[in-house]
């Protein structure tokens, strides 16, 4: 029952970071202005879209608050999965051994990723508060992946991986979860198509000297409303070069990743789908700054961005994990 409650649980968190994807693009985040439920119900209300409910300003728009409902449905759902893991592994309910420490950090992670939820909601999505939410969908979802594999038994097979391409390994994993934020970032301050349909360039330079890197991260107050941004066109095509220019240094890095760990021969199918999820992610990229941001394109460069992070936990596992001798 442990693994078949992490595998389903792994499955909702994958879709749960898909919604919630979806919800942010196509703008649903404030859908229901209170948190956490709809207009004060439990699901949207039942009214003609632009009706105005007694103690809230914003009218209602139906679809963008069923987006944000599911949303919120298919998360509770993973914070009750989750939950229940905690307890199987407190009472060692698992096939092989595991301690309530990952799985009761996990729970603790959940409760602020449901703060953070509410946040969204009433902070008016908050750049800040949305991108750490994207983060904690990640961590999430990646943490339920090395507990599933920690289900896994220990490989027999035994090569000894050199220091230095640990080192490689971390470092690599390190800056990719530093291109994920800037992805979040560029998303939540609406500068994804602040370079206009120009790829490689911004406006048709290289680099436009207008750009502006002073507020490219700007923490905004709070209790003001950021939906479609408030930073001007300057700081966000700085933002937007900024995540270029990290997609860069981190395609660099894992082909430095994939060049020096070749001649481990059990590391080679992990490796071969960092790579296959690289060449995706950068395709999905590309085509969302040529074709404007459609939507199926930028989701799916959401879900490829946790594909090829899950890719990455998946090696680390191998590498870290003891092995049998």
């Amino acid at each position: 029952m442990y693994i078949k409650t992490l595998s389903i649980a792994l499955v909702l968190a994958l879709i749960v970071v898909v919604l919630g994807a979806y919800t942010r693009l196509a703008d649903a985040g404030l859908g229901c202005p209170d948190w956490p439920g709809c207009y004060g119900q439990l699901i949207v209300p039942d009214v003609a879209d632009g009706t105005t409910i007694e103690g809230y300003d914003r009218p209602v728009e139906a679809a963008k608050g069923w987006k944000e409902m599911v949303h919120r449905y298919a998360a509770s759902t993973l914070g009750l999965l989750i939950v229940v893991l905690f307890f199987f592994a407190a009472f060692r309910r698992s096939t092989r051994p595991q301690s309530a420490g990952l799985p009761g950090f996990l729970v603790l992670l959940v409760i602020f990723q449901g703060a953070l939820g509410m946040w969204t909601v009433t902070e008016l999505v908050h750049p800040g508060i949305v991108s750490m939410h994207l983060i904690g969908g990640f961590s999430t979802t990646c943490l339920l992946l090395w507990l599933l594999l920690n289900q896994q038994p220990p490989s027999r097979h035994h090569q000894h991986i050199l220091k230095r391409h640990k080192l490689i390994l971390i470092t690599t994993f390190a800056l990719l979860c530093l291109q994920i934020f800037l992805g979040g970032w560029t998303s939540t301050n609406y500068a994804a198509l602040s370079c206009g349909e120009f790829f490689p360039t911004c406006l048709g330079e290289w680099w436009p000297g207008s750009m502006n890197f002073a507020d490219a991260f700007f923490w905004g107050p709070l209790g003001i409303d950021y939906e479609f941004g408030v930073l001007d066109h300057d700081s966000r095509s700085a933002i937007q070069m900024l995540h270029r220019v990290g997609a860069l240094v981190v395609t660099t890095a894992i082909v430095i990743l994939i060049v020096s760990m070749k001649n481990y021969p059990r590391l080679k199918g992990g490796l071969m789908l960092v790579m296959l999820m690289l060449v995706l992610q950068i395709t999905l990229g590309i085509l969302n700054v040529v074709l404007s941001l459609p939507m199926v394109v930028a989701v799916l460069h959401n879900a490829v961005a946790l594909g090829l992070l899950l890719s990455f936990v998946a090696l680390m596992h191998k590498v870290f994990r003891k092995t049998i001798s």
